[in-house]
This record gives structure tokens, C-alpha cells and sequence, in this order.
């Protein structure tokens, strides 16, 4: 019973939307982005710097690659991006931490297992917490180390810490990082280590 008063009140507000127009109701409305200019207007003493509202801009930025089969080769960004950049990740990512499908984020095969990757690694590295699923209630998970844990101590497959696996001249080693974004953009001068 309540599901159809639920119904038959979104039916009613949808068609007076249709009928009264655009004026009264939000929702039938195009979203107004907000963009503002700040302007600084000087009377004597004072200064007042306020934040007019202006119009859309009519013409988005044109990318320097139009002809790039997905967002990232079409801003050439193919290797410039790690794992640390967290607000170009963000993009990618549901709220609870998933990756969204290659339909929705229009990104080809190659980049999107890049940056799949790349949040696999931000998730261990613990640089995004406001993306995680909701843990069941009385759930109380492992505590793992505060510091130092950036990719030297978790292999982006496993969830287990590396521990020392034999003598140094005779260590299995672990794999960290990923071979995908090895052609990236090195800041350092030491070379790419798989392997720690």
C-alpha cells in the first residue's frame, strides 16, 4: 500500500512538472554549474572582493589530441599518472572503492588496466580511505602499520605484509609494484624494481 502512494505521488509531481513548465519545478531545470569571477571593487579604505556568478562558458577546453581513443590518450596522459594521484583515480572509482566498467569510463583495454592497477596500489597505500565498502557491523579488521607502507611492504595482489623470505644472497622475492607502468615517467634516477 505505501509503495503505491509512493508511485502514485511521483506520478502526480512528474506530470504537474509537465504542466506547470520549467519554471516551477528544480528538477526539470538544466543544472546551473555556479562558475564565479572573483572581482575586487575599491571605495576609499576598503576593498571588497566578492564572487559574482557568471554564466556557463559556451565552448569546453578542446583536448591537444582529439583523435586519442580514450580521455586519458586524448589529454596525453598515457604516462604521466601514478598511483599517488589520487583525484584522477577518483574519477575511475565507485564510491565504495570498485572500478567502474570500461562502457562508463570510456577508457581502452590498455589504460584501463593501468589504472586499475594504480587504484589497487592507492588502496594499499592507504590514499584513499573514504573509498572502502562498509565493513559489517562488530566487524574489527587487522591493523596494519601507520607509516612507511607506500608500495615497499604489500604486493598489489596480496593483502599479506612481505616478510623476509630467506637469506639475502638467496631471497625469494616478492613482486610489488606493477609491470604495467613501467614506461612511465621516472622522477628518480633509479631504474624500476619489480622485485624487493
Amino acid at each position: 500500500m505505501a509503495a503505491l502512494n509512493v508511485l502514485v505521488s511521483g506520478c502526480g509531481r512528474f506530470l504537474r512538472g509537465l504542466l506547470t513548465g520549467p519554471t516551477v519545478t528544480s528538477w526539470a531545470r538544466p543544472p546551473a554549474r555556479g562558475f564565479r569571477e572573483v572581482v575586487e571593487i575599491q571605495e576609499g579604505k576598503t576593498t571588497i572582493i566578492e564572487g559574482r556568478i557568471t554564466g556557463t562558458p559556451k565552448e569546453s577546453p578542446n583536448p591537444p589530441n582529439p583523435s586519442g581513443q580514450c580521455p586519458i590518450c586524448r589529454w596525453n596522459l598515457k604516462h604521466k599518472y601514478s598511483y599517488e594521484d589520487v583525484l584522477l583515480l577518483s574519477q575511475f572509482i565507485r564510491p565504495h572503492g570498485g572500478m567502474l566498467p570500461r562502457s562508463i569510463t570510456g577508457l581502452c583495454q590498455e589504460e584501463h588496466r593501468k589504472i586499475e592497477e594504480c587504484v589497487k596500489m592507492a588502496h594499499r597505500a592507504g590514499l584513499l580511505p573514504n573509498h572502502r565498502p562498509k565493513l559489517p557491523e562488530g566487524f574489527v579488521p587487522k591493523t596494519k602499520p601507520r607509516l612507511n607502507r607506500y608500495l615497499t611492504r604489500w604486493s598489489p595482489r596480496s593483502v599479506k605484509p612481505i616478510y623476509n623470505k630467506g637469506h639475502r644472497w638467496n631471497k625469494v622475492r616478492m613482486a610489488v609494484g606493477s609491470p604495467l607502468l613501467k614506461d612511465n615517467v621516472s622522477y628518480t634516477g633509479r631504474p624500476l624494481v619489480l622485485y624487493h
